[in-house]
């Protein structure tokens, strides 16, 4: 079972892998990227919206024209100026995460895939813009860039976290055009990374069709 994006797959069955199955791997596209942002804050975010102080997760964005606007430039390879951020409040749930008045804030943006830029002002100013006031609380970042995430786990190429350009045909098919998308046509080997139907999520349910479809050919 790999657990790869399909270019490392093409990479580590090299010699194994139909010619025809390391091709589709190797043309495999990816998609935007994710800057990462680590914060140390001193008794949470004041949001101006209350209940997000609530919410364990918080979509940071302002409406949806602007959000689409946001999502557009970084698929054409644009950073935009006020990007899409999702941001974790851990301690909501687990306020032992938290000492001495600090609490963990972990949030991302979207941002073009293998950008080399540094986005943590643009970050920074989206969260400040919607919990005014955040910045005097902030008394930590540490960052990880899309190519920082890229070299701490080599299958998310660019800086893609959800392993694919989640295109009608490559959410549905995989990297392949087949109606077993975890078969890799090597006996034995086979695909269940986010990158075979149906796509990212927490949910491990490619692991899940890939070991079925793994089991069907022993029974």
């Amino acid at each position: 079972m790999l657990d790869t994006a399909p270019s490392v797959a093409a990479r580590i069955g090299a010699h194994v892998l139909p010619d025809a199955t390391r091709r589709a791997y190797q043309r495999f596209r990816h998609g935007p990227a994710a800057f990462q942002l680590a914060l140390a804050v001193e008794g949470g975010l004041p949001w101006a919206y209350r209940p997000a102080r609530r919410a364990g997760t918080v979509h940071v964005s302002g409406s949806y024209a602007e959000t689409a606007l946001a999502e557009r430039l970084v698929s054409r390879g644009q950073m935009p100026e006020r990007p899409f951020v999702l941001l974790g409040q851990q301690h909501v749930a687990d306020p032992a995460c938290g000492r001495d008045g600090l609490v963990p804030v972990d949030c991302y943006a979207h941002v073009p895939e293998g950008y080399t830029g540094d986005a943590t002002e643009a970050i920074l100013r989206q969260v400040e813009r919607f919990a005014p006031g955040s910045r005097a609380r902030i008394v930590a970042v540490a960052a990880r860039s899309a190519r920082d995430i890229e070299r701490c786990n080599p299958n998310f190429v660019g800086g893609d976290i959800v392993t694919g350009l989640k295109t009608p045909t490559q959410l549905l098919l995989g990297p392949r055009k087949r109606l077993d998308p975890y078969a890799t046509g090597a006996p034995g080997v086979y695909l269940c990374s986010a990158a075979v139907p149906p796509g990212a999520g927490a949910h491990g349910v490619g692991g899940h069709v890939a070991a079925r479809s793994a089991l069907r050919r022993l029974s």
